[in-house]
């Protein structure tokens, strides 16, 4: 088990365990674990058999905590079963799981059938765990970003100027973002021939959550390798000529600032894909690159989107 599905399943103990749970909570550590998912709950004899040691959570919870738990585990397992549903039952039926899924059946199950406890796992690490993955690696990022406002910068577009081919002098940036104004944005990082990935999330005040990769995107930074000391966006070669926001909301920005361009095939400009709608996976493949590498930075930004006076 990698270090963040660690982090997570530690997360989901502390939110649905609580006072003296300790056969529980280790029975739920190992029983959801990914590297355990092949283990039976128990040892399984066969008649007439030579009893040979096999891994199994029962003889794994006892290993760590001491007991026996060869008759009890399947309990110990349904208990477990029935605390995540109750602290995540909102979320588990906007996904379709239903209460009588987790109770499982009487007799013997079909074998296409996933049992309470697989039902839960592919829940938990297939629904529960991207969402959770995405806001952990953004809030990470956003508590080690440097506290410099100035990396990223917002100013209205002229339209009398927007179609001559010269260069106009930026107006004064923008601390709030006024609603369908044709807008252009500044990267003031001094550090040409570095590249600059720069990932957006949006809640506009309804609630609804947009996540997009802006650079490098067609429609806004086909080039994610940085030129100058201030770098304008949209970029020449770029689908928009503008950004503008239709939403009142809030705005956030990641930038990660690194050396080299990495090797992932999604920050290829693809004219059919104009902006990434990131996810979780995304994110995480950038988090595992940026482990090997010391000399990489991060900036955060917020801003608030407003109706112009």
């Amino acid at each position: 088990m990698d270090y963040l599905s660690e982090i997570f399943l530690n997360h989901i103990a502390d939110e649905i365990f609580s006072g003296n749970a300790l056969v529980q909570e280790c029975t739920f550590k190992h029983r959801f674990n990914p590297d355990n998912k092949n283990y039976p709950h128990k040892y399984e004899d066969k008649a007439g058999s030579e009893r040979k040691p096999k891994k199994n959570i029962a003889d794994l919870v006892a290993k760590k905590i001491g007991g026996d738990y060869q008759s009890s585990i399947a309990q110990h397992i349904a208990e477990v079963i029935k605390k995540i549903y109750k602290t995540y039952q909102e979320e588990m039926e906007q996904d379709g799981i239903t209460q009588s899924q987790l109770q499982g059946t009487r007799g013997r199950m079909s074998s296409n059938e996933d049992a309470p406890w697989e039902i839960t796992y592919k829940w938990l690490w297939e629904d529960k765990y991207p969402h959770w993955l995405q806001d952990y690696i953004w809030d990470s990022w956003k508590q080690q970003a440097q506290t410099n406002k100035k990396w990223i910068r917002f100013s209205e577009i002229t339209l009398e100027y927007s179609s001559k081919g010269m260069v106009i002098p930026q107006a004064p940036s923008k601390e709030t973002l006024p609603v369908d104004t044709p807008l252009s944005l500044e990267i003031d990082v001094d550090s040409p021939g570095s590249y600059l990935l720069l990932f957006n999330r949006g809640q506009d005040i309804q609630g609804n959550t947009t996540k997009y990769l802006v650079a490098p995107s067609q429609a806004i930074a086909p080039n994610y390798q940085l030129v100058d000391k201030a770098n304008l966006m949209p970029q020449q070669g770029a689908m928009l000529e503008d950004i503008k926001f239709n939403a009142e909301g809030k705005e956030e920005y990641i930038g990660i600032l690194i050396d080299n361009a990495l090797d992932l095939p999604w920050l290829n400009p693809d004219p059919e894909n104009p902006a990434l709608e990131w996810e979780g996976k995304h994110l995480n493949e950038v988090w595992k690159l940026l482990q090997s590498k010391d000399n990489w930075q991060v900036f955060y930004r917020d801003f608030e989107v407003t109706s112009p006076n």
